[in-house]
């Protein structure tokens, strides 16, 4: 159980990094797109943030479920079951909608690296 909890918790962080990554990287991204109108540049920004606060978020909600799932809760490992499932599907929408970009396989991969514990840990608490 220990080493399967430490893995989710590696993976959650990993998480987090990527959607910090994506959050500060509209400093960079942003003055691409200014050749947009004011209103669609100002939706391209919200939509880039809510993409990296939408990655942040089920990071810290899967650590932050790492010590109730030691101690056997099912209502944590329901919560790190949802927040898996929702990286997984946002990793495979990237892949499908960004083949070029790295960081939607990289997502795709945090997914999946934190869904099979989150299946495998269901044995554990049940």
């Amino acid at each position: 159980m220990k080493k399967i909890t430490t893995w989710i918790n590696f993976t959650s962080i990993t998480l987090i990094i990527l959607g910090l990554i994506h959050l500060a990287a509209i400093i960079v991204v942003a003055p691409m797109y200014k050749n947009l109108s004011d209103k669609q540049f100002s939706v391209f920004v919200f939509m880039y943030l809510a993409t990296g606060l939408g990655t942040v978020l089920p990071g810290i909600i899967a650590r932050l479920q790492i010590n109730a799932l030691e101690n056997k809760s099912k209502i944590a490992w329901k919560t790190l079951l949802i927040c898996t499932v929702y990286t997984v599907i946002i990793g495979i929408g990237a892949v499908i909608e960004m083949t070029d970009n790295p960081f939607a396989y990289i997502i795709l991969i945090i997914g999946i690296s934190l869904l099979i514990p989150a299946v495998s840990i269901k044995k554990h608490i049940w």
